[in-house]
Parts: C-alpha cells; sequence; structure tokens
C-alpha cells in the first residue's frame, strides 16, 4: 500500500470503485469501509461517504437513497456507448479506436460478466492476466473507466490513449501533492 497520502487516497477510491456491484442494492458505506479494510484500507465510514460523494460526480455510480442505510452501486446496464450518450464529447466526435490492454485476472472476471465492447476479445496469460483487444469510443467515458481500472489494466495501444491516460494520472498526483 502506498505510503504517500496522495497516493494512499487515490488507491482508496479506486479499491472502493471495484469493490461496488452492479446492481441494486448496492453496498452500505459501512460494508464498504469493512471491505475496505480486508483489502489494507484502513479508514472511517465518514470518508467512505465522502469518497462515494465524489466519485459519483465522475462516474455513473448510484445510491439507493429510498430506505437507511444507503446503498451504492453502478448505475445498471450502463455500457460505455451508453455513457457516452449521457456526457458527449462537445469538441469533436468519438473516434473508434482499438483499444489493446493488459488486465489482471479480476478485471477478466469483471469482462466477461460484462464485456466492453461486442468484439471484445481476451487472450490468457500463462502468468495470469490477459490482453484485451477491443474497438471502443475514444471519449471521456472511455478515459474515465481506464482511470477507474488503473490498478487493473495496462494499456498498451493505441499509444494516444496511453500518454493521455498517463497524463490524467499525473496531473491527479500533481494535484494531490500540492495540498500537502
Amino acid at each position: 500500500m502506498p505510503s504517500h497520502p496522495t497516493r494512499h487516497t487515490i488507491a482508496r477510491q479506486w479499491q472502493l470503485l471495484k469493490l461496488l456491484p452492479g446492481r441494486h442494492p448496492g453496498m452500505t458505506s459501512t460494508q464498504l469501509q469493512t471491505a475496505l479494510a480486508g483489502a489494507g484500507h484502513t479508514t472511517s465510514k465518514r470518508t467512505v461517504e465522502r469518497d462515494l460523494v465524489e466519485l459519483a460526480a465522475l462516474f455513473p455510480l448510484q445510491c439507493n437513497s429510498k430506505g437507511m442505510p444507503y446503498g451504492w452501486y453502478w448505475q445498471p446496464g450502463l455500457s460505455l456507448e451508453q455513457a457516452q450518450q449521457l456526457q458527449p464529447d462537445a469538441l469533436a466526435p468519438a473516434e473508434q479506436v482499438e483499444l489493446r490492454a493488459w488486465v489482471d485476472d479480476a478485471l477478466v472476471r469483471r469482462l466477461q460478466a460484462q464485456p466492453l465492447a461486442a468484439d471484445m476479445q481476451l487472450t490468457a496469460h500463462p502468468n495470469g492476466g490477459a490482453t484485451l483487444v477491443a474497438s471502443v469510443a475514444d471519449n471521456r467515458a472511455l478515459m474515465g473507466w481506464l482511470l477507474s481500472q488503473a490498478s487493473s489494466i495496462r494499456v498498451e495501444a493505441p499509444l494516444a490513449l496511453r500518454v493521455a491516460m498517463l497524463e490524467q494520472l499525473r496531473q491527479s498526483l500533481a494535484l494531490h501533492d500540492a495540498g500537502c
């Protein structure tokens, strides 16, 4: 686990995104706090709640607020194509690109359950993980998804997408480092 507070926050939030279920009723902040602790991220329930509100502004998360306690989950049936419709790129139409990346075993299982694209292919590696190849729209929704999976994926191509992702991560770290 990272020792630097900024890296710790980012790692905790990524882990939180990975823990969220894809359906109603979701997980409560207490359940998520316990799961985070099991993954090595000890934090308060209030911090988890703040993280969820912050992440919901960036990612398609849903809060089941009809009854107590509230449950958090990914918006059901929301693929990258639907996310693009919710937040269209203002400056340019989305270009289809062939995404090539190494993904870890946990992400392989999630992608098998909810494919990234109709033409998605996963080729297993003998030492774990797999190579992902899929035709996807190069847009903000894709970048958001990649950043949410940053600890489980290594983008190999297209190079411009890899560079953009690394730059986003560097900017995030720089922003958090400035606050220390």
